[in-house]
C-alpha cells in the first residue's frame, strides 16, 4: 500500500465524536528552512525535509533544497547557512509539491512549532495554485511545554538533549525532521504510561498537562494506599538530568494538589530520603517486589 493510499482509520467514541487511534495512523513530519521568518511578509521556503513514520518506524523520506526566487535574508543565513551557492540549480517549489503532497496524504501533520511551518506551507501551496493541506496538525512542541513541565527552554536542541535524542546537525529541513520524529515517539511512548495518547486528539488537546498530572498523583496514591514500590523517570528540577529510580513513597509532601506538589519517597538508587516535585516525574509505574 503506498502513503497516498493509506488512510486513518476513524472510529466513533461514546460521544459520537470521530476518534483516531494513534496506532491505525501515519504520521508525515515536515520541517522547512526558509527565507525569512513570515510568510505573509512574502518570506519563501528555501529547504524542505519530511519523514513519514507508521508504527514507530520510518517509511519514507524526502528532503531538497528550493530555489525560493528571492535572497535568502542575513538573518536566515545566521541560522541555516544556506547560501546562494547552495541554492543554485534547486528545484522551485512548485517542481516538488507533487511530491509533498503524495508524502502529506492520508496523515497527521506534525511539526515543531507548527503554526510557522503550516504558515509557510500554505503559503506555498497557495503561491503553486494547489489547495491547502487540510491534514490534522500536531504541534511538537506545545506537547513539550505540556509534558515536560517548567523548563527554562524549549527550542528543539533543548527537548532533545533533555531526551538523550542525538542532534548532530541543527537547522537543515531533513536533520531537523528526523529528530522531531524521535521527540514525537518518545512522547507517544510517555503518554501511553499514563494511559493517554491512544488517540490522535489526545496530541492536540490543551488539556493534557493537567489531565497526565491527575493519572500521576493517582498511580502515587495507590502506592502509597498500598505500600508498594513505583518506578520512576524524574527530571531534576536544578539541571535538567532525566534518571531512573525505583522508590518507596513514604508521603505526600505539602503543596498537596499544587503546580509544586511532591512525593517524599525512599530512593533505592541512592540509598536515602529524597523529595520529588510531581510534576518533574515524566513516567512513573508499580514494581512487583518479592518481600520476606
Amino acid at each position: 500500500m503506498t502513503p497516498s493510499s493509506r488512510r486513518p482509520v476513524s472510529h466513533h467514541d461514546d460521544d459520537g465524536h470521530d476518534a483516531t487511534p494513534v496506532d491505525g495512523v501515519d504520521f508525515t513530519v515536515v520541517d522547512l528552512e526558509t527565507t525569512g521568518l513570515s510568510a505573509d511578509r512574502g518570506d519563501r521556503v528555501c529547504e524542505v525535509g519530511l519523514v513519514r513514520i507508521r508504527g514507530g518506524a520510518v517509511m519514507e523520506t524526502f528532503g531538497t533544497l528550493i530555489d525560493p526566487t528571492i535572497p535568502v535574508s542575513a538573518g536566515a543565513y545566521a541560522v541555516n547557512g544556506i547560501s546562494p551557492a547552495m541554492l543554485a540549480g534547486a528545484p522551485q517549489f512548485p517542481e516538488v509539491l507533487p511530491k509533498i503532497t503524495s508524502m502529506l496524504a492520508g496523515s497527521v501533520l506534525v511539526a515543531y512549532n507548527a503554526p510557522f511551518d503550516v504558515s509557510f506551507l500554505n503559503s506555498e501551496f497557495r503561491l503553486g495554485g494547489a489547495p491547502v493541506p487540510a491534514n490534522t496538525v500536531v504541534d511538537v512542541l506545545a506537547l513539550a511545554r505540556q509534558l515536560l513541565p517548567g523548563r527554562p527552554k524549549y527550542a528543539q536542541s533543548a527537548v532533545a538533549a533533555l531526551l538523550s535524542i542525538s542532534y548532530p546537525i541543527r537547522h537543515r529541513a531533513i536533520e531537523d525532521a528526523m529528530v522531531t520524529s524521535k521527540i514525537l515517539m518518545h512522547f507517544l511512548s510517555m503518554l501511553k504510561a499514563y494511559g493517554r495518547g491512544g488517540d490522535v486528539r489526545d496530541l492536540t488537546r490543551k488539556d493534557l498537562g493537567r489531565s497526565i498530572g491527575g493519572q500521576r498523583a493517582e498511580k502515587i496514591a495507590q502506592a502509597l494506599a498500598s505500600g508498594g514500590d513505583i518506578w520512576i523517570r524524574y527530571l531534576s528540577p536544578s539541571d535538567g538530568e532525566v534518571t531512573q529510580r525505583i522508590v518507596t513513597p513514604i508521603r505526600g509532601a505539602a503543596g498537596a494538589g499544587a503546580p509544586t506538589a511532591a512525593l517524599e519517597a525512599f530512593c533505592h538508587v541512592l540509598q536515602a530520603r529524597r523529595t520529588f516535585r510531581l510534576d518533574y516525574i515524566l513516567d512513573v509505574h508499580p514494581v512487583e517486589v518479592m518481600r520476606e
